[in-house]
Parts: C-alpha cells; structure tokens; sequence
C-alpha cells in the first residue's frame, strides 16, 4: 500500500501530460512550411565568338653561319702579306685579299711554261714543213699510196700533243700563280687565324677559320604536335616557305628580325622525336626593322613561326579548359553544361577550338569542382579577350608578310 501511495500520482501527472500533448498535436493549428532558396552562384564567364585565323609555333634556336669553312692554301710559299682585317672578328667582303704568298716561283713557272709553248709551236711548225716536203718528194719519185709515217703525221701529232701539253702547264702555272693571293670567297667574317706574316706555308695548312655573314641560319625543333601546323610535303620540296619571326637580346636590349622557314633537316631525331627546320635570313633581314640592329652568330632567339589558317574557330583563354578537352556551357537556363571539344592548339594563354563550342556561347572562367554539371549559375561577363588576341595576331602577321615582301 505504500508503494501504491508513493508512484500513483506520478503515473496520474504522466498520464495527464500525454493527454495534453495529444490534444495540442491533433486539434493544434498546423505550422506554415517553408520552400528551400537555391543559391545561384557567381561565376565568371566570356562569350564565344567564331573567327578566322592563323596559328603561330613558337620554338627557339642559335644563330649559325650557313657556310663555315677552314681557310687552306692550295700552294707552298712563305707569306709576305696579310691583310690588316687578318685577326680574329676581322670582316671581308667577297673578294677581298686575306693574305698573299710569295709569288716569285710560280712566277718563274710561267716564264718556263710560256718559253716551252714557243719551243713547240717551233716544233709543230717544223713538223708541217717536213711533212709537205715529204709529200712533194712522194708525188715525184714514189708509187702507189704513201704511209702515214713517211708522210710524217705521226710525228706531226707527236709535236701537236707536246704543244698541248705546254700549254696546259702554262695554264697550271698561272692558276698556281692566281692562288698566291688567297682572297675571301665571301662576305664573312674570320673567327680563327693559325699563321701571321713571315711564315712558311705548306698545301693544305689551315690558316683560319672563316663564317659566312650573307646568310645566317636558325635550326628550330618542332615537335610532333607543331608539325602538324605546317604543309610538312611542300617544306621539305622546298616549293613553300613560312614566315618567322626571331627575338632575341643582345647589348641588353631586346630586338626582333624578320626571317623564312624554308627546309626541314628531313630526319626525325630518334632520341627526342623531333624535326628541325631551318629558318634563313638574308639581305635585309640580317637587321632588325625596329632599329637596324644586326642578328648576331650565335645569338640565342625565340621564334615565332606562322602556320595553318583555320575558318570559324573560337579562340577562349587556357583557364576555360578542362580536363579531358572539356568546357562549361551556360544554358539557356542559367545552369551549366559540360561540352566536349576539339582543340587545335593550347598554351599557356589560350586555346582555339575547331568544334564544340558555337557562336554566342557562354563560357565559364572559374575554377569548379568536378560535379558540376546542372549546376546554377550567375555570369560575371569579361572583356572580349579572343578579339584583342586575334587583331594582335593579325597585326604580327602582315608585319612579317609585308617586310619579308619588300625584300
């Protein structure tokens, strides 16, 4: 009983609690419901715009002689004249006297070369002398056919064949004679020299070393991907060539020249998998068009080479691709959509597309997660930065046609 009397009026307070609520849940007034807000996010974004034009590679190589050759006599003597531009950056022009070898002994050759012609035309003469006089004696004591031999022509031949014998030995005396005087085969500059006045020269010692400074070359690397930008058949007949256009530094301050890409080296290195081509500059475009500063051999450049021009493609910056060779699409809805592309070429500034991306597309800038797909959107427009790109480009590119046009 005193167990009852102490828990029944906990029971009675519980049960009268449960009735309450029960009553207030049932015949309470309901709550009003809420609809959940969905956030659009802020994204930034381009518009796409189709355009025509052309890619540019860009590669880098070192300034080289087209000709570089070792400067060897082809006759003996003791040097008895140099040129005083016979140092080492000394400049010549095609023609131009480097050094001069005693002439005195090829001069008496000549002497003796020209008095062995006289002696044999002597003899030559004498033999037609002796061959009508053998003729004549034939006509009045002989009978039948007279022989070659008592008509003299043999011996006539003999004569004919020393006289020209002589005069080839004239000649290889003048031009031994002409080769004393070693002049630059040329316009180059002499990087090397071995010997100075006073020497003895043997045939064949190198005297120095001389570069070409008519025609410089660049070897630059494309790789697999780059090549494709170029009509690699025409290159290599040499029936096409491609405008180049090389920066460098030199005297601390940048400058660019103007060349051509007119070969490839036609073998595929089997090691980095590359092809050389091979950019000439010549005339005018040894000098830069900004201050006739000249191209130096050896000078290291970065070149910038044009290639295919393409029709109705989008140029978008680098930040809007995805992996993958995706981009983002603001739909007509505002929400965005995952677009597979193809893509011509891509660096660090920008990608062009062939296919994927329309006219007026909206294109997203930022930097998403990866489900993202569907998801809403507000767009933060930026500055049309494909035209400004493409009119740079289009600007470099009939700089480059019109010089290298009136060259």
């Amino acid at each position: 009983m005193n167990f009852l009397k102490k828990v029944l009026p906990g029971f009675i307070v519980l049960a009268i609690g449960i009735g309450v609520a029960s009553t207030i849940i049932f015949f309470g007034p309901e709550p009003d419901s809420q609809k959940a807000e969905i956030m659009a996010r802020t994204i930034r974004s381009i518009k796409a715009k189709t355009t025509d034009m052309k890619l540019f590679v860009k590669s880098q190589g070192t300034v080289a002689a087209k000709q570089v050759i070792d400067i060897i006599p082809q006759v003996a003597g003791e040097i008895t004249y140099v040129s005083p531009k016979f140092v080492a950056g000394g400049r010549f022009e095609k023609g131009e006297m480097i050094l001069k070898i005693d002439p005195r002994d090829y001069e008496l050759a000549v002497v003796t070369a020209e008095a062995s012609i006289a002696e044999r035309k002597q003899r030559v003469m004498q033999e037609d002398a002796e061959a009508a006089l053998a003729a004549a004696e034939w006509e009045e004591l002989g009978q039948g056919e007279a022989t070659d031999l008592t008509l003299r022509k043999p011996q006539r031949e003999g004569a004919l064949a020393a006289l020209k014998s002589a005069e080839a030995s004239l000649k290889k005396a003048m031009l031994d004679l002409e080769r004393t005087e070693i002049r630059a085969p040329f316009d180059g500059i002499l990087t090397e020299k071995t010997v100075d006045l006073g020497q003895f020269l043997n045939r064949g010692n190198k005297i120095g070393k001389y570069y070409s400074t008519e025609t410089l070359e660049v070897r630059l690397p494309l790789t697999n991907r780059d090549i494709a930008q170029f009509d690699l058949a025409g290159l290599q007949s040499g029936n096409r060539q491609y405008g180049v256009r090389l920066t460098g530094q030199f005297a601390n301050k940048e400058n660019t020249w103007n060349a051509r890409v007119v070969r490839t080296e036609g073998v595929i290195d089997v090691n980095s998998r590359i092809l050389y081509v091979v950019a000439e500059l010549k005339g005018q475009e040894l000098f830069s068009p900004n201050d006739g500063m000249p191209i130096t051999i050896g000078q290291f450049v970065s070149a910038e080479i044009e290639g295919r021009s393409f029709e109705n493609v989008v140029r978008l910056p680098r930040e809007s691709l995805r992996q993958g060779n995706q981009v983002l699409i603001v739909d007509q809805d505002n929400r965005l959509r995952t677009r597979m592309v193809d893509v011509l070429e891509t660096n660090s500034d920008y990608i062009v597309v062939a296919a994927g991306v329309e006219d007026g597309d909206i294109v997203n800038l930022s930097q998403l997660g990866i489900s993202v797909d569907g998801l809403l959107v507000e767009t933060d427009a930026q500055a049309p930065l494909p035209d400004i790109i493409s009119a740079a480009v289009a600007a470099d590119e009939n700089d480059i046609r019109g010089e290298n046009n009136d060259d």
